[in-house]
Order: structure tokens, then C-alpha cells, then sequence
């Protein structure tokens, strides 16, 4: 994995990263982060990393910041990492929030053949 920050690049092996996590900024899953953990004595170079049970763990990027969507981003760094990335519970909401909208789209749609069939709108 290469990650570039500040005018620096660090090379970090697979084999160094603990794991990678989608997570919650605020109380909702709008906008997650990216957020990676990283074998003792590892660092990523120009980058402040937090400590966490003897572990940094760094923020990288929102997925938002992706030019695809977030699904494609976590299964991209899911099949490279020999799969270190816990995002299950934003693509959980990510997907009920879709097949919500799909359902109110297709509701919809039978109100609006319903009401073309009885001609309500006239």
C-alpha cells in the first residue's frame, strides 16, 4: 500500500497493516473515513496517528473523496489486503438506504399507473 501525505510517500507491506476500517464520523455514516491500522513500529511518515492498544492508527481518506463508488473502493482494498477491511456496517447502511429509495421509487410508480388507469388526474 502506498500512501502519500504531505510531500511524503510511505510503501507500507500488506503485511503491516493490521486492518483497515470504515468509520463513523459523527453520529451518522454520511461521510465514513477510511481509517488504518498498522503493526508496532510502523508509521506513516508526515502523518499524526493516534494510539490504540499498542497500535497507530492513521486517517487516510473519506470515501466520498473516491472518484467510485465506496462499495468499489472497500472491495478494492479488501481483495489487496488479504482481506483486512471491516466496513460491513456502513455498507449495511449503505444498502438498506438503496433498497429503500427503490421501494419508494417503485410505490410510486403503482400510484402513478393506478392513478393514469382511473384517470384521476383529468
Amino acid at each position: 500500500m502506498t500512501v502519500r501525505t504531505r510531500g511524503a510517500t510511505t510503501r507500507l507491506p500488506w503485511s503491516s497493516v493490521e486492518m483497515v476500517t470504515a468509520v463513523k464520523i459523527g453520529n451518522d455514516w454520511k461521510n465514513p473515513m477510511l481509517e488504518i491500522r498498522v503493526a508496532p513500529g510502523v508509521r506513516i511518515r508526515r502523518r499524526f496517528g493516534l494510539k490504540h492498544e499498542g497500535r497507530r492508527v492513521y486517517g487516510l481518506l473519506f470515501l466520498e473523496n473516491f472518484t467510485v463508488p465506496p462499495e468499489q473502493v472497500v472491495a478494492v482494498v479488501d481483495k489487496y489486503s488479504g482481506g483486512k477491511v471491516d466496513a460491513q456496517d456502513y455498507l449495511n447502511i449503505r444498502a438498506g438506504k438503496r433498497a429503500v429509495a427503490q421501494w419508494l421509487i417503485e410505490q410510486q410508480r403503482t400510484r402513478d399507473r393506478s392513478d393514469d388507469e382511473t384517470g384521476e388526474d383529468e
